[in-house]
């Protein structure tokens, strides 16, 4: 399960319904991605051919919080994000410096 997914439902599990109604529309916005890098937004990336499984959702999961970083000018380091399992460390690395460099 990808890292908005979590916060998706960690949301959904800790909000009164009165705010859910607020606050679900802008949690589901921040999962979207599209193909332009100008608004700040996560591009589409595809997996490595090397990889399947729980490595690709570990490196998509980088590559999102990569692109999400560089688009805010944030330096590039995937250490300050947590979530990921330290065996799939290499993927989310990877991903990330994948995401984090196509938006410069």
């Amino acid at each position: 399960m990808s890292i908005q997914r979590h916060i998706v439902m960690l949301a959904l599990s800790k909000t009164p319904k009165i705010l859910l109604t607020a606050l679900l529309p802008l949690a589901l916005a921040a999962c979207v991605e599209t193909s332009g890098s100008s608004s700040g937004a996560v591009m589409k990336a595809s997996c490595p051919s090397d990889l399947g499984g729980n490595e690709c959702e570990y490196y998509m999961d980088g590559f999102r919080a990569g692109a999400n970083d560089g688009s805010m000018g944030i330096s590039m380091a995937y250490q300050r994000h947590e979530g990921y399992d330290s065996r799939f460390e290499p993927y989310f690395a990877r991903g990330y410096q994948a995401g984090w460099m196509q938006t410069q």
